[in-house]
């Protein structure tokens, strides 16, 4: 499995080197094309961003965000999490 793959586009997102609807293109690329096995821990992670970038919506405004949709903020915060927990991750194994 190529962490790196989704590490790189989580570091590039939230340094606003790709728009929210590029990073949602491109995550649900990399992580429909993956058949890699993995780890309980590294899934929930991965799969919980997966869930957050289908919840974007470009429309969705900050406040405004449901169960089923988020604005790119909220997003923004979902990724930043996602990304402590996989460094957390690695760094512990």
């Amino acid at each position: 499995m190529d962490i790196k793959k989704y590490k790189k586009l989580m570091v590039d997102f939230l340094e606003e080197k790709m728009s929210a609807d590029e990073f949602q293109t491109q995550y649900f690329k990399v992580y429909k094309e993956s058949d890699d096995i993995m780890g309980k821990p590294l899934f929930e992670i991965l799969n919980g961003v997966f869930e957050s970038t289908d919840c974007y919506w470009h429309e969705c405004l900050p406040g405004q965000e449901t169960r089923f949709e988020i604005s790119e903020q909220q997003l923004r915060k979902e990724i930043n999490e996602a990304l402590i927990k996989l460094n957390n991750l690695l760094h512990s194994r």
